[in-house]
């Protein structure tokens, strides 16, 4: 074996070298996926579950904001061998529903479903944390996903973890994390926890819960996938009767790239202004195709003689609903790459590994 650069490495060996003109096929229903002619390939796979939705409240006397819905699970999986290339199953994901919030006592938001490539499968994103009315205490953490969802804000209830799992052989394919904690402080705010991102986890401890940041897609695609080529982000948390947001408009807790919806927000500060106060207390809907979780719901502040008149036994309802969570997507790239047995000058094998053209596997 030569000693400077550029000589020969180790033994013959079999790598596998691109020929460029890789195939896309991105799936947003479901279907059938068929490879791109005869021959064995590789494949670089990519598959999001459904997000979940935002959870809710119902509000008085319960007066809080609902935590972020999760992101669906992100598996990406690179290099996958399709010796014998064959027809696989392709089942989206749907977002889950955010909780409806007043006309049903509030609650947390639905869990997505599952999305599925052939025999692997991306777990579905859990629901944000709500209040269950009139069960005491009632307050709700986030549930558990491939995401979880942000806890609700109150009783410092926890967000949900991950459960997405690798994918059989290939570690380190599966992109989850845990959703944000409530916030109670300080004074009468309450902040729901940001729904857990593909990319990172859900915020907390903050008056603005920001959902978790999703995985960057174009880094392996060139076809278009997600939101701005982003997928998985968790939904922003609700936030109630904080000084952040003295007056109208305001700014609502941001979702996380990658398709989260934006969390709810309201203030007790604000002037009678029912409609504008209703839009800003309902979580915003996840992104479709991207499984971003749905932001959480807010309680709106009592508003006399309109729909939102909770009366004076509190039998009334003024808490609105989380956002929706966002659809799964899958998107497959068959890597049109040649076996090619020999030995390499390791300048070349060098350039091609940092060009991602090269590796051991097929």
């Amino acid at each position: 074996m030569a000693g400077q650069g550029g000589g020969i490495i180790g033994t013959a060996a079999d790598f596998i070298k691109s020929t460029g003109c890789n195939a896309e096929t991105k799936f947003t229903s479901n279907g059938t996926w068929s490879p791109d002619g005869a021959g064995s390939k590789l494949l670089d796979v990519l598959i999001v579950a459904g997000g979940g939705g935002g959870g809710a409240t119902k509000g008085a006397p319960k007066n809080t904001a609902g935590g972020g819905g999760g992101a669906g699970g992100v598996l990406m999986i690179h290099c996958v061998p399709n010796v014998h290339p064959a027809p696989k199953g392709v089942t989206i994901g749907a977002g889950g529903a955010g909780h409806a919030g007043a006309s049903a006592n509030g609650g947390n938001g639905v869990n997505g479903s599952n999305t599925v490539w052939g025999c692997y499968t991306a777990a579905a994103g859990g629901g944000g944390g709500g209040v269950n009315h009139p069960a005491s205490p009632g307050y709700q953490a986030g549930s558990d996903g491939g995401s979880g969802g942000g806890g609700v804000g109150a009783l410092a209830c926890g967000g949900g973890d991950s459960n997405q799992s690798d994918a059989s052989g290939f570690p380190g394919s599966a992109k989850g994390n845990a959703g944000g904690t409530g916030n109670t402080s300080p004074g009468d705010c309450r902040t729901g926890g940001g729904g857990g991102g593909a990319g990172a986890a859900g915020q907390t401890g903050v008056l603005a819960n920001a959902g978790g940041a999703g995985f960057t897609a174009s880094t392996f695609f060139s076809t278009s996938v997600g939101d701005s080529n982003v997928v998985g982000g968790g939904g922003g948390g609700g936030q109630y009767n904080c000084s952040t947001q003295p007056t109208m408009p305001a700014t609502r807790p941001a979702g996380g790239t990658g398709g989260g919806g934006d969390g709810a927000v309201s203030s007790g500060g604000w002037p009678d202004a029912p409609e504008a106060r209703a839009l800003l207390a309902k979580g915003s809907n996840g992104c479709a195709n991207s499984g971003g979780g749905g932001g959480g719901g807010a309680k709106i502040s009592y508003i006399a003689s309109t729909p939102y008149d909770r009366g004076a036994d509190n039998s009334g309802a003024d808490g609105r609903g989380g956002g929706n969570g966002g659809s799964g997507v899958v998107l497959v790239r068959e890597l049109n790459r040649l076996k090619a047995p020999g030995v390499w000058n390791i300048n070349e094998v060098y350039d091609k590994v940092k060009e991602d053209n090269w590796s051991n596997n097929f």
